[in-house]
């Protein structure tokens, strides 16, 4: 494993590019830090789970997501509170999430699990951290750990469908939102003003992997307006246990450490934080090879937020941060793929009061990221190749491989660094309105995107690039709208919303072409990629009085041109895998999510969530689109009383077998799972004990999302215990 810097590194022959997108997001800023604040958008509390109850100190808590509460929220939205991130059966927001209904865990080994929400995955759902993206290269390939931890956060929020336009652009799927305390809302005093500490410190321990974690954060105000954060943690597993034996390449390591420091007064807040995450954790292959990656990150984080009183406008709030990625792809000692990215981003909102009945919010969001990458079996150990120093006319190179495929089309390989060196610059505008009515609420929201893709072939031997007008700049306008509505009684709330979503394609989408060795692949580029446009109809019911709740929601997502990875007739001539390429049809996804919690005394709860999605082209003879999670149904069992806390529940996997023409099939499975928690108060220390165990039958499960699932099953049966000491 090689050592990186931990400062903002740019090469040099993109400051120029970057210089322009940082004079835009001069401009962004400046007036925003001259005004200031915006409701918040992305902490708060806890809530109740669909999988049990809540320990009873948290029942008093308002359940927010996003600033709002869950019943103001037009858009559909979970939050997954701090007491349920403890409960959770893994680490990997996979893991942590897909009890939720309509959320799968595509993972790729214990060390990376990223969220799919209704069947959509990749670019189409948006990791943030405190409402800023997560800005790693999750969204790239499967493999790639997404840069969002929990092991110290306060809640993770999930907002379903494509009206996030808030968060961003492309989000068709919807938003995994990860909250913690680096930014403090209100000063951390006593009564007499004096500051106060806070601190928690966890612990837990694995059986299936023989898997340990520390974790430690401390709170502390001083000065009645400053508030100091700090949290760290530590992880780390060995390869882990199937119910057909060892699961080689499998182990772990992870560590993180996040600083911030926030000034509040009685008009608002500013705060800047720091945060590095280094993780390195095995990719179980079908040759058992020594696979891992090393992937790393240190970001930094600004807010600035001022309420108005008096006026018109309300508040105003600006977030900036600035991201250095990088990672390391080790193959049998050997640094074979390296990847760099920088990002830059920007977001104000300004928030408005009553205007002819209407609150309203209007914002700038300007994100700015560059990515380059090595690839190359004699070591990638010097970074990112550079061969300006080549000449070179503009005219294709000559080291392509051409092979006819079954249908007797040429197809050409190149075998070297897989993909430009590109700046993608993404500007927009959004706005968005609310009203109370008789009824409920009602909301509309529009968002216009400019996104300008630059490549520059550097990276490329001459001999493997394509003709000079293939690395032309894209560009992309994208619009996107949408309106809902809530419908209330005391008893229940309907929601309808409509979107029109258009999402442009990603720079990897465009111009990727060469191996992809973790999903054992090649990967064709496509630069005639257009937007991708959905229409989307989502209604959702609730209803909650005495002793029952009920959530419900159906969905129809409409696309035109849906871009996707195509299976083609042919294999690559290097290392004989299956070749893909990004292309584009129409298609649609539908379905549905019910879960039902009925109270049957003080003490006892039974649960039942169930969710099914389909997945399609609208024609063509493979019409089935790949790793659609099968349906599934989970079924509860909790009891609670004073200080305890104690539940169950089988989770069935349905047999998968509407698969594409260029996957298996998975049987079905089911897993049990069971927790006891006890919280007590010992010498003014919160302590909060959670015994888990997971898949007590041992079941043999394949996961159909994952791209490792003939040949890495999910863990066996495993017994963890999480201590935690709050004080």
């Amino acid at each position: 494993m090689t050592t990186k810097s931990l400062f903002v590194r740019l090469p040099m022959h993109t400051v120029k590019r970057t210089e322009k997108a940082l004079t835009v997001l001069s401009l962004c800023c400046a007036a925003t830090i001259a005004h200031g604040a915006d409701v918040n958008e992305e902490q708060t509390t806890a809530s109740p789970i669909d999988d049990g109850h809540k320990l009873h100190h948290l029942e008093t808590v308002s359940v927010k997501a996003s600033g709002q509460t869950l019943q103001e929220m037009v858009q559909p939205t979970k939050v997954i509170s701090e007491s349920e991130l403890q409960q959770a059966a893994g680490s990997s927001l996979g893991e942590i999430l897909e009890n939720m209904p309509g959320v799968s865990n595509a993972s790729f080994g214990p060390g990376v699990g990223r969220p799919v929400i209704r069947g959509l995955s990749g670019n189409r759902v948006k990791i943030a951290v405190n409402g800023s993206d997560a800005a790693d290269v999750s969204a790239m390939s499967n493999d790639h750990a997404p840069m969002a931890e929990t092991s110290n956060a306060s809640q993770v929020e999930v907002i379903y469908g494509p009206g996030t336009l808030l968060f961003g652009s492309g989000a068709i799927g919807g938003v995994i939102n990860v909250a913690d305390e680096r930014f403090h809302e209100i000063p951390l005093v006593d009564a007499q003003g004096k500051g106060i500490s806070e601190g928690q410190v966890g612990f837990s321990v694995s059986s299936v992997n023989q898997g340990s974690e520390l974790s430690a954060q401390l709170n502390s105000g001083f000065g009645k307006n400053w508030v100091l954060h700090l949290d760290a943690f530590q992880r780390e597993s060995e390869n882990y246990e199937s119910p057909n034996g060892e699961v080689l390449n499998t182990s772990t390591q992870s560590k993180g450490l996040n600083l911030g420091l926030t000034h509040i007064d009685n008009n608002g807040r500013a705060g800047l934080a720091v945060s590095y995450l280094d993780y390195e954790y095995g990719v179980p292959n079908e040759e058992n090879e020594a696979a891992s990656i090393t992937p790393n990150q240190f970001r930094v984080d600004a807010l600035h937020e001022k309420f108005l009183f008096g006026g018109v406008l309300e508040s105003v709030k600006t977030q900036f941060s600035v991201n250095n990625y990088e990672h390391d792809e080790i193959d049998e000692g050997t640094v074979v793929g390296y990847f760099d990215k920088q990002n830059i981003e920007a977001k104000s909102i300004l928030s408005f009061g009553d205007i002819f009945g209407f609150s309203s919010k209007i914002g700038v969001h300007v994100n700015v990221q560059d990515l380059a990458l090595c690839h190359d079996h004699s070591g990638c150990e010097d970074g990112v190749p550079n061969y300006s120093h080549l000449p070179w006319d503009g005219t294709k190179g000559t080291s392509f491989d051409t092979v006819t495929d079954d249908n007797g089309n040429e197809v050409e390989f190149a075998h070297d660094t897989p993909m430009p060196e590109t700046q993608t610059l993404d500007t927009a505008v959004f706005a968005l309105i609310s009203k109370d009515w008789a009824q409920g609420k009602q909301e509309y929201a529009m968002r216009l995107d400019q996104r300008r893709i630059e490549a520059d072939p550097v990276s490329i031997r001459p001999a493997g690039r394509e003709n000079a007008n293939h690395y032309d700049d894209k560009d992309f306008l994208a619009f996107t709208a949408s309106a809902g509505w809530t419908w209330l009684t005391p008893q229940s709330k309907w929601g309808l919303s409509l979107a029109h979503t258009e999402r442009a394609p990603q720079g990897d989408e465009i111009f990727w072409n060469g191996d992809h060795h973790a999903t054992f692949s090649y990967q064709l580029d496509n630069p005639d990629l257009e937007k991708e446009t959905a229409h989307t109809l989502d209604v959702t019911y609730q209803y909650f009085a005495g002793k029952t709740q009920w959530d419900a929601a159906v969905y129809y997502y409409d696309f035109d041109g849906y871009i996707y990875n195509e299976l083609q007739a042919v294999k690559d001539p290097y290392h004989n895998n299956d070749v893909y390429q990004f292309v584009q049809k129409d298609a649609y996804l539908t379905g549905f999510e019910l879960s039902w919690q009925y109270q049957l005394d003080q003490a006892w709860a039974v649960n039942v969530v169930t969710d099914s999605v389909t997945a399609r082209l609208k024609s063509g003879t493979d019409k089935n689109l790949p790793r659609t999670p099968p349906q599934t149904l989970l079924m509860g069992l909790s009891w609670q009383t004073g200080h305890w806390l104690l539940k169950s529940h089988v989770k069935y996997f349905a047999k998968q077998d509407q698969a594409a023409q260029s996957e298996s099939p998975t049987d079905a499975y089911h897993t049990l799972n069971a927790l006891a928690a006890y919280e007590f108060e010992w010498d003014a220390v919160h302590m909060d004990v959670n015994l888990k165990m997971n898949n007590l039958t041992d079941e043999l499960g394949r996961n159909h999302v994952s791209y490792l699932k003939d040949f890495s099953p999910l863990p066996g049966r495993n017994i963890s215990l999480a201590v935690q000491a709050s004080f």
